[in-house]
């Protein structure tokens, strides 16, 4: 299926606390059934929206909503 935007909760790498949560437009149209799913999450949506910002993916884990 594919969504029109995902919700991210984003969680401290440290201390586990949740953070803040983001909200990314599927802008490529990316099927959640995709067998890359979350490797193409990662590298086309999720790292550029976390620079955009200005969070530094290696403190930070997270969970679609």
């Amino acid at each position: 299926m594919i969504s029109n935007n995902f919700s991210v909760q984003l969680y401290n790498n440290e201390t586990d606390q949740k953070e803040n949560i983001i909200y990314i437009n599927n802008s490529i149209n990316l099927d959640n059934d995709n067998e890359n799913f979350t490797q193409i999450f990662e590298e086309e949506l999720l790292d550029q929206k976390l620079k955009d910002e200005g969070i530094d993916i290696t403190e930070v884990y997270y969970s679609i909503l």
